[in-house]
């Protein structure tokens, strides 16, 4: 039936008010799609507006719009925390037939100091337009200046949750050498059902050259009566100066069950799948260590700072060859120490010998709680003479922190047998002959000087210009400049530790991809992080020559940003970071498909920040 036809059969005032609402239903609410009007805005809020030194607090920024695709927000420097991209939500909405969409994002902020600090400046841009939100506050204060009400929430947790889980910070040496390795253990109690991996904020190491060792297998301790899961991350510290230095406090943030839900056995897998979680985070105390300077007394002239238990070998690739054919000797220095801080071993002066250092190659292993290994330098003798040639005991000093001594190690000798190549003259000396002889105009062996030369005339090009001739003398003189060039170099950068470092930085950067390469498997996920972070952190270092020990996220995002870094190359590069810590922590949710994104997105980096101007 038709709408005529229904119109018709309804009384004419009935019928007109149905006419009537029809087009007020069509004229007066377009549809979604003809609401074109650019409406954005911001919203900045704060989960908590006052949080202890400890804690964390969540920024919360929803963009809501009419438009399809929201523009992401774009956050201002907050040097006094260290952001965490925390995800985002989004969602869809219809009223009066006008669609409009909001973005949530979430970010956690963990301070560095105490103080009130503003949070202002979040804004979109869009169509070049730029929208501003809301300004919030933070306040971070010391346990025990908290606010009434802050102070009455840290008792119930210190009263009531502070039993359920804990977590203890140590060092195996309190009183180091500078430069000697403490292990510093984090070890985090849990004794409730938690769910998912602790997420690790990780303490900062100022003053310390820091190496992962990696997370220990959890294992099971009682305590008091009660069992706790124990679990376990471990690094390697360096201490790199003399004095008081501290490690910071490290921060773990968990969901756990909560207290209405938990069961009577705390590892109850039924329990918690159908509780409710509470997120909870717990942090350490911050450790004092005292560094010790090395003694003077007995300290060798030739000492160059290893510290560390070594033994010095030397090999050669060939004990029998002619003049000027090279040797490769490879001198491997191996124990327990820091193997990247050892010195290149000092050749003395072997007039029967010309040498060139080849290259450098080190290897890294864990025993037990120690990083040891290999360093290995390759040097290329060439023998000036034929004859026995010895290479003599290539001798090392470090200091073995263990005896708290001086002790000098070395190689055993080593014989070349060099013999005369064909054609060879061993000497330019003219030797003393015999009386001589008269000799006629007919001697075949040397023909008779003649008196008179005739007439001499060329008999085509002189050899003075011909190509070979060019060529021939001409190479040994570039060859030469090129030496002396190359020479120079390696002084010019010997001597300006700065310079070789920025210049060497893409090629160590490299060399920790290569092996996280080799490490591409989930059953290696923390070794393959821990060398995305050296190859990350070793690089922007050595651009800018400083430790790459106590950078932190923040910090790598201001000299980013100081050296002229766009914003998405700032946040990729914090994302990879917090991703290579909270990896390393939490292995068992890595997947294959995380760890080749990470490591794309880390050789990514590595070219972008090519193109910067690190001086």
């Amino acid at each position: 039936m038709s709408i005529r036809c229904c119109l018709t059969s309804l009384p004419a005032a009935l019928a007109i008010a149905v006419v009537a609402l029809i087009l007020l239903i069509l004229f007066a609410a377009p549809p979604a799609t003809f609401a074109a009007q650019e409406d954005i805005r911001l919203e900045v809020s704060l989960d908590r507006d006052t949080i202890g030194i400890a804690e964390q607090a969540y920024l919360q920024v929803k963009v809501t719009g009419t438009i399809q695709n929201l523009p992401d927000p774009h956050l201002p420097s907050l040097p006094m925390f260290q952001l965490y991209q925390q995800g985002r939500s989004m969602s869809f909405q219809s009223v009066n037939g006008v669609m409009s969409s909001s973005v949530t994002h979430r970010f956690a902020l963990v301070p560095s100091r105490a103080g009130t600090f503003p949070i202002d400046d979040i804004s979109v841009v869009y169509n070049n337009k730029r929208y501003k939100g809301n300004r919030v506050e933070l306040t971070v204060v010391d346990r025990s200046t908290a606010a009434p009400e802050e102070v009455e929430i840290q008792a119930r947790d210190n009263t009531g949750q502070s039993k359920d889980y804990f977590l203890e910070a140590v060092v195996d040496n309190g009183t180091p050498y500078v430069n000697e390795q403490i292990t510093f253990t984090l070890k985090f109690y849990i004794a409730v059902q938690h769910f998912g991996s602790p997420e690790l904020t990780e303490p900062a190491t100022t003053g310390f050259w820091t190496e992962v060792l990696g997370n220990e297998s959890p294992y099971y301790q009682t305590i008091n009566g009660r069992r706790y899961k124990v679990i376990e991350r471990k690094y390697a510290l360096y201490p790199t100066q003399t004095g008081e230095l501290t490690i910071g406090r490290a921060l773990i943030r968990v969901t756990v069950a909560s207290r209405q839900s938990r069961s009577r056995d705390p590892f109850d897998a039924f329990g918690g799948f159908f509780g409710r979680g509470e997120t909870v985070s717990v942090s350490s105390k911050p450790l004092k260590v005292n560094v010790q300077p090395l003694p003077n007394a007995g300290r060798p002239a030739d000492f160059s700072g290893t510290i560390g238990r070594y033994s010095i070998t030397a090999t050669a690739d060939k004990t029998e060859v002619e003049v000027n054919q090279p040797v490769t000797v490879k001198i491997e220095i191996r124990g327990v120490g820091n193997i990247k801080a050892i010195a290149e071993p000092t050749i003395p002066d072997l007039p029967d010998f010309r040498i060139y250092q080849a290259s450098v190659d080190e290897s890294i292993n864990r025993v037990k709680d120690k990083l040891g290994g290999t360093r290995i330098f390759e040097e290329v003798f060439i023998p000036r003479r034929p004859g026995l040639l010895e290479i003599p005991p290539i001798e090392y000093t470090c200091f073995d922190p263990e005896e708290s001594r001086y002790r000098r190690i070395s190689t055993k000798p080593i014989t070349i047998n060099v013999t005369r190549p064909e054609g060879y003259a061993e000497s330019s000396e003219i030797p003393y002959g015999s009386p001589g002889q008269t000799l006629g105009s007919d001697a075949r062996d040397i023909r008779y000087i003649a008196q008179d030369i005739g007439n001499v005339k060329p008999s085509g090009q002189l050899v003075l210009f011909t190509p070979l001739y060019l060529i021939v003398n001409g190479l040994p003189v570039v060859v030469l400049v090129g030496l002396v060039i190359i020479r120079r170099r390696r002084e010019k950068l010997a001597a300006d530790t700065g310079l070789a470092r920025s210049r060497g930085a893409t090629r160590v950067a490299r060399k920790h991809l290569a092996r996280a390469r080799s490490l591409i498997s989930p059953g290696k996920a923390v070794e393959f992080y821990a060398e995305i972070y050296r190859a990350v952190t070793s690089y922007i270092a050595d651009k800018l020559n400083i430790s790459p020990h106590g950078l932190t996220t923040t910090r790598i995002a201001e000299l980013l940003a100081e050296r002229g870094a766009d914003q998405q190359t700032i946040n990729q590069t914090n994302d990879l970071l917090n991703k290579c810590d909270f990896a390393r922590f939490a292995p068992a949710s890595v997947t294959d498909d995380d760890i080749r994104q990470s490591l794309k997105a880390a050789e990514v980096l590595i070219t972008r920040m090519e193109g910067l101007r690190f001086d």
